[in-house]
Parts: C-alpha cells; structure tokens; sequence
C-alpha cells in the first residue's frame, strides 16, 4: 500500500467538494433559452378555463361601456376607457407563466386593438373619416393573429386565429354603428353576436394553452 497523507487527502476531498457545488449551482442558474417560463404551481383546467372566460367578458363589457360612453359623450368616458385598458394587462398576466416575453409583445398587440377601437368611436362622434382607423384596426387583428400562431402554432393555426378575431371586430363595428346611427335593435344583436364569439376566444386561447402545456394543469373540464 502507498502512504496516505490523511492533511493532503482531507485538502484534496475540500477542494472536490468545492469544486462539484460551483458546477450544480452554475447549472442550477442556467436557463436555456428555447425553455419556456412555466406556472411555479399547477393550476385546475376548470379555473384556467372560466378565468379567460371571465377576460373575455370584461373585454367585451367594458368596450360596450366605452361604445356608449363616447358616442353619448358621457361624463365618465376616460375612467371606462382606463379599466377597459387594464384588460390587456390581464390577458397578458395569464399567458406570462407560459411564454414569457412573447405574451407582453402580444399584451401590447391587444392595447393596440383597445386603443385604436377608442380612436375610431372618437372620429366617428366628431364627424371625422374612419377609414384609415377601420384599416389599421383589422391589421392590428392579422398581427395578433400571426403573434398567436407564432406563440401555439399547433392549437392557434394562422388562418382560424385570423378569422375569430376579424369576426369580432365586424361584430363590434356593427355594435358601434348601430349605436350610432340609432338602430338599437340592431345594435342589441350585434352585442349578442359579440358575446357568443367572446365565449368562444375564451375558449380557444385557454384550450390551446392547456394542450400545449398539459403538465402545468389539473384536472379536467368534465
């Protein structure tokens, strides 16, 4: 048998040690860049699926409030306006825990579409061409739906994304025209249109997260 130093090898087991726990820690801190941020605790399907419901609703609520405040210049306009901008925020607070960066680029998509529906409701009320507002609004709709397809391109296919949201915005429009024009009966239908395809978006945002993250949810929708 060799000699064995016990100081030298007691030296040696230290700097081993030491060495091991610099490497776990370095790689401990280390994120590759393709990994996706993922929700730091589970969350049911059921409550992931009535929050965007719940989104959607507010969406739709607080545009119709803004519709009615703009175009009958009520005195509370610009608080409606305030909370109907906070819904953006929300949407892209539920999509954080799941991608990141790319749910505050299309969070700032969805201001866009807010504050350009604003926009067009002013001219309107003042008399002024809508046209070129008209047009950036449905630009602004093919630019979330290529952000969401880029996002889920599985769950959140380019043309059907493209379609709900133009959908929407012809049904909102209708909403805001009939309002305008004094046809409320009309106006009344197109509300309820918007509705229906609100539940709808709801349903196909938060269904296309849970499939495309199916370990980060509990439960089930039945």
């Amino acid at each position: 048998m060799f000699p064995v130093n016990p100081s030298k090898f007691a030296s040696i087991f230290r700097l081993m040690f030491i060495a091991v726990f610099i490497v776990g820690l370095v790689a401990s801190s280390v994120v590759p860049a393709f990994a996706q941020p993922l929700a730091a605790k589970k969350t049911s399907q059921l409550s992931y699926h009535d929050e965007w419901r719940k989104l959607w609703e507010d969406h739709i609520t607080w545009t119709r409030v803004v519709i009615i405040g703009i175009l009958d210049e009520l005195p509370g306009t610009n608080t409606y306006i305030g909370r109907l901008l906070l819904n953006y925020e929300d949407m892209e607070d539920a999509l954080a825990p799941y991608y990141g960066d790319d749910a505050e680029v299309l969070g700032d998509l969805i201001k866009d579409h807010l504050t350009i529906a604003a926009d067009i409701l002013t001219a309107l009320n003042n008399g002024q061409p809508t046209d070129a507002l008209i047009a950036s609004w449905y630009a602004n709709a093919h630019d979330i739906a290529v952000q969401m397809n880029k996002m889920n391109p599985k769950s959140w296919p380019l043309e059907e994304t493209e379609q709900m949201w133009t959908d929407h915005l012809d049904a909102t429009l209708a909403e805001a025209t009939d309002h305008f024009t004094g046809d409320f009966a009309d106006e009344v239908a197109a509300y309820d249109q918007v509705h229906d395809m609100a539940l709808e978006m709801a349903d196909f945002i938060s269904n296309g997260v849970m499939k495309q993250f199916p370990t980060q949810f509990t439960g089930s929708l039945h």
